[in-house]
């Protein structure tokens, strides 16, 4: 399994972060996680093409999460070459609760996207669901299990394949949904918005990711979605990590890669 970094940061650019979005790469199978603003520029910039994705795995519905799947839509109707695709490659888009509302309301009844439907036909190449608490979904090898997140609606995903595994947070709160989840992970790729001392919203610091790190005791921890706050400040979120559990830490940044 392989993991690129497309987006480590929030809706705040920095010369190092921006936006979310994760690639997932397991066998023939290629996941993105979260589609957030950037996206498929990120991916065109690291010769990954988003015509070969099989799923996409939203999270929640926040603009920074996923604004490129709009373009993403549009784009899997035409060909790399830029002509009119006659059969594209069925594209299966994984999401909370809502998720069937939130593209209809963003494009079937909206009179400026709508042509993205009647159209482009996108319905025709995209499945839409819409996961359940705990439920597991397999396809190409790959076992999905999605758990609650506590951040508006959201879901944390599981991915397991080959003897290897990875949990992906989203944006959440400490949540012992996600704890359970991860118990035994490989790799946590964990939300940090915040310094403690700075918290906003439904988010962790470094203090409760330590909690959560000592308690799953993965592999490895790679830590995204950073506010500009915690620029030249990453060794402090190292030293806190190591100090609860000794395990691989990587602060990401948009274009950090691991094989698992």
């Amino acid at each position: 399994m392989r993991l690129i970094v497309l987006g480590a940061g929030s809706i705040v650019p920095t010369p190092y972060r921006f936006g979310s979005g994760h690639y997932v790469e397991a066998g023939e199978i290629k996941l993105l996680l979260d589609c957030g603003p950037g996206v498929l520029e990120k991916m065109r910039s690291l010769s990954l093409s988003p015509f070969k994705l099989t799923a996409v795995l939203l999270t929640h519905f926040h603009i920074d999460h996923v604004s490129d799947i709009f373009p993403l839509l549009k784009l899997r109707a035409f060909t790399p070459e830029g002509l009119p695709n006659r059969s594209p490659d069925e594209l299966r888009i994984f999401g909370p609760r809502g998720l069937k509302r939130f593209l209809g309301t963003l494009i079937d009844n909206n009179e400026f996207f709508s042509y993205v439907k009647t159209l482009m036909r996108y319905e025709s190449y995209t499945s839409l669901e819409e996961v359940e608490p705990w439920g597991v979904y397999e396809f190409g090898g790959v076992r999905l299990t999605s758990a609650p997140a506590k951040h508006d609606g959201g879901v944390a995903y599981r991915i397991d394949f080959g003897g290897v595994s990875l949990v992906y947070s989203g944006d959440t709160a400490y949540s012992e949904d996600l704890v359970k989840l991860a118990k035994g992970v490989d790799v946590l790729v964990h939300e940090c918005s915040f310094p403690h001392e700075r918290i906003v919203g439904q988010h962790v610091s470094e203090v409760e990711l330590a909690r959560i790190v000592a308690q799953v005791r993965p592999e490895t921890v790679v830590v995204t979605h950073l506010y500009p706050i915690w620029e030249g400040e990453e060794h402090k979120l190292v030293s806190t990590l190591e100090q609860s559990y000794r395990c691989r830490v990587v602060v990401a940044r948009n274009g950090t890669e691991l094989t698992i």
